[in-house]
């Protein structure tokens, strides 16, 4: 069969905030990479389409071209209406065009997503691999569609949903994903996330045994291992195809099992391969030990999700750490000779815009390489979506498009602050972190590569921008005083 695989159409207009459009980028989508490559692998021919690069009208036109007898779109929330309008051209345009969607946002909404258009034929629920195979020979062969576990479709009038399939145990029974269907030249990442180019990305691992009250799990709480030789056998497919420079893990937890994080540094030294990587990890999880071992394989970032500089809410999302362990964890990491990237969240629930300014001065104190400040977002699926749907925490909008943690605006408010302090806590945290005289020497005297030149003059950019939306908002708080 001939399959289009397809990102819907976007662009940092659509998911950023105006102030940091200028350090984004545009990463491939590994879970469409991994249904293209098991797809091809069983015989049929397939189109990969990256949104970021091609309208409705251009992928319009590719799709009729190839002669698409199917088309596979992935959905998370914040681009489903995009979405949606491809999908329903597609099938104005061809009306026998078998239409199946996956991806966060469908497994989180299959229900809400399926009834909200007619031109939708199939949703599938969970890990895509296994049961996009099983679906696309259900349909060659004329099988009933209840057989194929893991989707939802429409029976008559009524809804259908399939038992779940079970997460795939055996990682290694995947082919690498199907990088060489895609346009990988056109593709850039954020400035803020890697150190060179070119790079790709991976994962050594999938699921998360966390219990965060924001997260939402595609993968699963139960967390499976790749075969270390099996991951350093696609790095090393990187290096040598692509001529990759670094990588950057996806892992939600990648310092899970140190025996497993051990066995991968071995054998890239043993094969004495030249890459550098990125990697996230709890704080809770590193020792000096496994941190040493990571830097002499390559390793020269490690991102935590610290996320409250305030222990309340540390405890309010579930994080089971303490900031004594995310700070020795930090500290440790830099001893160790690895970099940190270090993440925060405002607007939690509970959180005060004091709150938020104790969270700034604890991201100053640990001193990461890079950081980012994010609003909490309350996707679909996580504990504190549906927290909010039942009036506790604060309140949220009910519009898809409005559910990203990179927006002009918060999609969730909690009733302890307003939208405009999560947004001007968010602008005074970069303000405060990058414009120390301390911080900017330092990340001036270890710059690793020409593209981390670019990204400080775009980041430079963006400070800018910030700088002048948090005159305007004092300006504008001034002027509201002084008339009232």
């Amino acid at each position: 069969m001939r399959i289009a695989l397809v990102v819907p159409p976007w662009g940092p207009d659509i998911i950023r905030a105006k102030d940091t459009r200028g350090i984004s980028g545009c990463w491939p989508t590994p879970g469409l990479q991994y249904v293209a490559a098991v797809l091809r692998d069983a015989g049929h021919e397939i189109l990969f389409l990256e949104g970021f690069f091609y309208g409705n009208d251009e992928m319009l036109q590719k799709i009729a071209d190839f002669k698409a007898e199917a088309l596979g779109v992935y959905v998370i929330s914040l681009l489903w209406d995009k979405a949606r309008s491809l999908i329903e051209e597609v099938k104005k345009a061809f009306p026998s065009i078998f239409t199946f969607i996956g991806g966060h946002g469908a497994s989180a909404l299959p229900e809400i997503l399926m009834r909200d258009t007619d031109a939708l034929d199939v949703i599938i629920i969970g890990e895509g691999e296994l049961t996009s195979r099983e679906l696309i020979e259900a349909l060659e062969t004329k099988q009933d569609l209840r057989a194929v576990k893991g989707i939802l479709f429409k029976d008559g009038n009524n809804l259908h949903r399939t038992p779940p399939r079970e997460l795939i145990d055996n990682l290694d029974q995947l082919p690498f994903p199907a990088v060489d269907l895609c346009e990988m030249k056109r593709y850039y990442p954020s400035f803020e996330q890697v150190s060179t180019v070119p790079v790709m990305q991976m994962l050594a691992s999938r699921g998360c045994n966390g219990t965060c009250l924001y997260c939402y799990k595609m993968y699963g709480s139960r967390i499976r291992l790749r075969s270390p030789v099996r991951v350093v056998d696609e790095m090393e497919y990187y290096v040598r195809t692509y001529g990759a420079k670094e990588i950057k893990f996806w892992d939600e937890h990648f310092s899970y099992d140190h025996a497993h994080v051990y066995a991968i540094c071995d054998e890239i030294m043993r094969r004495r391969l030249k890459i550098r990587w990125w990697v996230s990890c709890r704080a809770d999880s590193v020792d000096l030990a496994l941190l040493k071992a990571m830097k002499r394989a390559g390793c020269w970032c490690i991102n935590y999700g610290v996320e409250s500089g305030v222990q309340k809410h540390l405890d309010t999302l579930l994080k089971r750490e303490t900031l004594d362990q995310i700070a020795d964890a930090v500290k440790l990491t830099h001893k160790a000779g690895i970099k940190t990237h270090t993440t925060y969240i405002f607007g939690i629930p509970g959180e005060t815009f004091e709150d938020g300014l104790k969270t700034i001065e604890f991201a100053k104190k640990l001193n990461s390489f890079t950081v980012e400040f994010f609003p909490i977002t309350p996707f679909p699926g996580t504990a504190l979506y549906k927290g909010v749907n039942k009036g506790l925490f604060g309140t949220m909008s009910a519009n898809l498009s409005d559910q990203g943690m990179l927006l002009d605006r918060p999609c969730f408010v909690p009733f302890t602050m307003t939208a405009d302090e999560i947004m001007e806590l968010r602008r005074l945290a970069y303000m405060k972190y990058f414009l120390r005289p301390r911080f900017l020497i330092y990340r001036f005297t270890h710059i690793m590569s020409l593209f981390q030149v670019r990204a400080i003059f775009h980041g430079a950019g963006s400070l800018f921008q910030m700088f002048r939306e948090q005159v305007e908002a004092l300006w504008k708080k001034t002027a509201h005083v002084f008339h009232s």
